[in-house]
């Protein structure tokens, strides 16, 4: 039997700061202790609710999402936390591929579960006092349950522990000094593995400020990170585009932290935010996988181009297929081990083994160390393409082509090319205002690439698509480019 080792963490802040603020929301705010009174009341009416091992939590960013996650917890319930963007069909996959009893919800999403035809309970926000609902004893090892963004197909069920997330956690901490002084701001999407550990759980553990932003509407993330001295903010590169795009006026110098994850960080971008705000967006690294962070950089070392040092905690090396370790400056497949690589795949042993080798969870990008320890991402192992008989990764491009004048941004895909091989294709977003032409394009890309690395063909497009979680959608682009 497991006790929530989360709970305990959550608890323990709230003894030390009872009255301290832990949530906001809009207009709305509940101290640590009412937290853990909310978290007990919402506990006892899962309990109630569904009988079985594991339920669903489909919730929006609000109040009531840290209360009934950590409430499953309480109940000793295995939480799969569901992708609110997610269509019917794909809710209906993950009911049954996780054996969901039922699924906790609001009332404005309860009509999308209907749609599903899955077993769902709208959440009790009057949260009734239930000072007599014992921590309920957990008999599995897995906690929660978070699905990648299905980039490269459906999403996956990954399993993690407690253990897995609070072993991040801390390592966040160790690794930046976070402590209970810091005032987190939540822009990613709940159900996001960051949404979930990094700005939901962390703060909580740790007895700091979280303040939940309940939609990304750029003026109004701008007035809360000023409002309520936001000191971090963790989010996708294009979060902090569209920020540092928006004219509302931001007295931004209470921040501290800004760290991008779950894709590439444009060089434009942070160098627009850090015009704007006058604070660096510094590169992390991450997978759902590894609860999820693997690496990050801080403020005192920043070195952009990286995606900064390993967790303390956890061993990341660069693997040959083999499994061999590879020398610093080599390029091969990023490798994790440690407390927080995940449980495994749910109902997926040959999708795990294949994951997970003899304790080592292979992720799938591929990357390099410099000899000062800071890790560099070269791209997905999948998407390295060979074009005139020499390796590309796309991000590469992607890169180069980010610094040409009235580039905003740009994604590249490798599409079949029927005369053999494949062809590079580039979705070009310029910035606004910019006098760019297909002509124009390709002048200046001989001065920033080399030849065989000029995409063939270029698509000039108003935005580029983007996944549940946020990343640029690149299955989409690649079904929809010329032919």
């Amino acid at each position: 039997m497991n006790t929530s080792e989360i709970i305990a963490e959550v608890r323990q802040a709230a003894e030390k700061f009872p009255e301290k603020i832990a949530v906001i929301a809009g207009e709305q705010q509940i101290s640590y202790s009412e937290l853990i009174r909310r978290a007990q009341s919402a506990g006892a009416y899962v309990a109630k609710q569904a009988a079985g091992e594991n339920v669903g939590i489909f919730l929006p960013n609000s109040l009531d999402f840290p209360p009934y996650v950590l409430g499953a917890l309480w109940a000793g319930k295995t939480v799969a936390v569901l992708p609110t963007l997610a269509p019917a069909p794909l809710l209906k996959f993950m009911f049954a591929e996780a054996r969901l009893t039922t699924i906790f919800t609001s009332a404005d999403l309860a009509p999308k579960l209907a749609e599903a035809g899955v077993p769902h309970a709208i959440i009790d926000t009057t949260y009734p006092t239930m000072s007599d609902f014992a921590l309920q004893p957990r008999n599995r090892e897995s906690a929660v349950l978070l699905y990648t963004s299905g980039t490269t197909g459906r999403p996956k069920t990954v399993s993690l522990s407690e253990h897995n997330i609070t072993s991040n956690v801390k390592g966040c901490c160790a690794a930046t000094g976070f402590d209970d002084r810091q005032v987190m701001l939540a822009i990613l999407p709940l159900f996001h593995a960051y949404g979930l550990t990094v700005t939901i759980l962390l703060p909580l553990m740790t007895g700091s400020v979280l303040v939940i932003a309940e939609r990304f509407v750029p003026r109004t993330v701008l007035n809360l990170i000023e409002r309520h001295r936001v000191t971090t903010i963790v989010a996708v590169p294009s979060q902090y585009r569209v920020l540092a795009m928006d004219p509302t006026p931001c007295d931004a110098s209470s921040l501290w932290l800004c760290i991008a994850g779950a894709e590439r960080l444009p060089d434009t971008t942070e160098r627009e935010f850090t015009t704007r705000f006058g604070h660096a967006v510094l590169p992390g690294y991450g997978a759902t996988e590894v609860s999820p962070v693997i690496s990050l950089n801080i403020p005192e070392t920043n070195r952009p181009a990286s995606v900064g040092k390993p967790l303390p905690g956890s061993k990341v090396t660069i693997r040959n297929e083999d499994g061999t370790v590879c020398p610093i400056g080599e390029v091969a497949e990023i490798c994790v081990e440690g407390p927080s690589v995940m449980l495994g795949y749910l109902n997926d042993l040959e999708g795990t083994a294949r994951k997970i080798r003899h304790g080592v969870l292979y992720t799938g990008d591929k990357g390099f160390f410099d000899a000062d320890g800071y890790l560099y991402i070269s791209g997905r192992a999948d998407d390295m393409v060979k074009v005139a008989g020499e390796k590309i990764y796309p991000v590469e491009i992607e890169n180069a082509l980010e610094r040409i004048e009235g580039v905003e941004e740009v994604a590249v895909v490798a599409l079949h090319d029927p005369r053999g091989g494949v062809r590079l294709h580039a979705f070009v977003q310029r910035k606004p205002g910019a006098v760019l032409d297909e002509t124009g394009l390709r002048l200046a890309c001989r001065e920033v690439l080399e030849p065989y690395k000029i995409p063939r063909t270029f698509t000039f497009v108003d935005s580029l698509p983007r996944t549940m979680t946020g990343k640029t959608d690149k299955r989409t682009l690649a079904t929809s480019a010329p032919e």
